[in-house]
């Protein structure tokens, strides 16, 4: 799955690598080289709230889920990005911290990924909500593949 889309101010939104836990689970990252969020310009910082407030509100309309869980480690992939997670409230799997373990268990394999046409199907549903969103409020999403 290498879909990736550029979004406004030097950004862009791709869904989870494989294998992704849930479908609809996006990254949000900043183009240029940045380690941690202070090293953001306070115009990099005012996009990354906008791209966060309409990415969660296309993530709850496409996948119908409760809440959107927002989180940033930047220990692997050095550079700021933010994992924008969709949590369905009769997932016991995704309660809270249990997240995490419900990413390192599919990441060992003990427990099954999303499937990747589901994940592709509707990363590319939640970019089709997105720009209906942003279509002369925001900018416009850029599609790559």
């Amino acid at each position: 799955m290498s879909q990736r889309c550029d979004v406004p101010g030097g950004w862009f939104v791709k869904p989870h690598a494989a294998p992704c836990p849930i479908a609809g689970w996006c990254v949000l990252e900043l183009v240029r080289p940045a380690a941690t969020l202070d090293e953001l310009t306070v115009a990099e910082a005012r996009q990354m709230g906008e791209h966060v407030h309409w990415l969660s509100g296309s993530i709850r309309k496409v996948t119908g889920c409760d809440r959107v869980y927002l989180f940033s480690f930047s220990e692997v992939h050095r550079q700021v990005h933010l994992h924008v997670v969709p949590r369905h409230g009769e997932e016991t799997a995704t309660a809270g911290w249990t997240i995490a373990d419900l990413y390192r268990a599919v990441a060992a394999g003990t427990h099954p990924a999303a499937e990747a046409a589901t994940c592709e199907s509707t990363f590319a549903a939640i970019v089709a909500t997105a720009q209906s969103t942003l279509d002369g409020a925001h900018g416009s999403l850029s599609r790559k593949s």
